[in-house]
């Protein structure tokens, strides 16, 4: 009895904190919509932001998957193993278990105390750090767990000095923020394929892909991918959340399409070259990408057990990289198109009660 109720004040525990979650975006993406255009779109489990987007309307709601259901529903598909992918490390391991390229994890903050991860650098104090980016290392610091590109920085040294998202940096400084860290990770920086790399530099620019499992066939599928890239305004993430800019990738193909921006309904614009460098976006076709989507299916297959994962991918030089999984990903790549268009898709979510 007494784990009964354990579970049932951790699960409404969750369910608070996903509704808090839920209020929290819509007061962090405001939109300039009427008071009574707010009300229709809450109602119907919408933020107002996502009904302008999706350009919502009686006729066409009931083709997309609800604000609400993506909070407070999809992070119970997964079960008992939602928490190993909310983990970047604990997911990382699974992955290497499969065979997958995964990022190395070197330490782990908590508390202000450094726990070092393997034996490629010593990493027990800020001055540990520092040192092994003088040696040449180049670092992804990142929280332990959540998404959304918060919090993310790209630390190296260059000359007497280091650098930081882009920042000149003292020693001083740096050892100063190092030292106020706390559940964050330090892991490798991935080199990602010359063709992003050329597209905008100064953030690794990432593929989101949506897996589900097809029930009737017994077989994993692809939802969606979408291509995001980091602008200028978002260095040194690709996140649309914090200003960076995504695109439908063409499973079939891995052509590239459009790219749009995401923060502010008002603002969306479709851009074919890269806003900030310039360059060609739309019509580009993927590299290795008959091996990505062939490669996440596979692994989907061996874990069955996690059904629903959103996978954040950087193609590389050699094929790709995993860098993390996510248990109840964001839905906006709804803006190209609605995700209850597909049966399969409608009745995986049927299944888990999301919808």
């Amino acid at each position: 009895m007494a784990d009964g109720s354990a579970a049932r004040v951790y699960a409404h525990g969750t369910a608070l904190r996903m509704f808090l979650r839920l209020v929290q975006y819509e007061l962090k993406a405001p939109c300039n919509v009427s008071l009574r255009r707010k009300l229709w779109a809450w109602r119907r489990g919408f933020v107002s932001i996502s009904a302008e987007r999706y350009r919502l309307t009686d006729e066409n709601l009931s083709l997309y998957v609800s604000d609400w259901a993506r909070f407070m529903r999809t992070p119970r598909i997964n079960g008992r193993f939602a928490p190993a992918l909310n983990n970047k490390i604990a997911f990382s391991r699974i992955l290497a278990g499969y065979g997958c390229d995964v990022p190395e994890y070197y330490c782990l903050v908590r508390d202000g105390v450094m726990y070092q991860i393997g034996d490629r650098y010593r990493m027990q104090t800020p001055d540990d750090v520092l040192e092994a980016c003088r040696s040449g290392g180049r670092f992804v610091l990142k929280p332990s767990g959540g998404g959304g590109g918060v919090n993310v920085s790209v630390l190296s040294a260059e000359g007497r000095g280091f650098v930081m998202n882009g920042q000149e940096r003292s020693e001083e400084e740096m050892r100063t923020f190092l030292g106020g860290l706390d559940e964050a990770t330090i892991c490798e920086h991935i080199q990602q394929h010359e063709y992003a790399h050329t597209i905008f530099p100064h953030s690794a620019n990432s593929l989101r892909v949506l897996t589900m499992w097809d029930y009737e066939e017994h077989e994993p599928f692809i939802v969606y991918a979408v291509h995001r890239f980091g602008t200028h305004a978002s260095v040194p993430v690709d996140n649309s959340s914090q200003g960076g800019v995504f695109c439908h990738v063409d499973l079939p193909t891995g052509e590239l399409g459009e790219l749009l921006t995401g923060r502010v309904a008002e603002e969306r614009r479709c851009y074919e070259r890269h806003p900030d460098t310039g360059e060609q976006v739309a019509g580009m076709r993927l590299p290795h990408w008959d091996f990505v989507k062939t490669r996440i299916v596979e692994i989907c297959r061996e874990m069955a057990y996690i059904p629903y994962i959103g996978w954040d991918v950087v193609i590389t030089p050699q094929g790709f990289t995993v860098f993390e999984g996510n248990s109840y990903p964001s839905l906006s790549p709804q803006v190209i198109e609605p995700l209850l268009v597909d049966p399969r898709v409608r009745t995986f979510y049927e299944r888990f009660n999301v919808i």
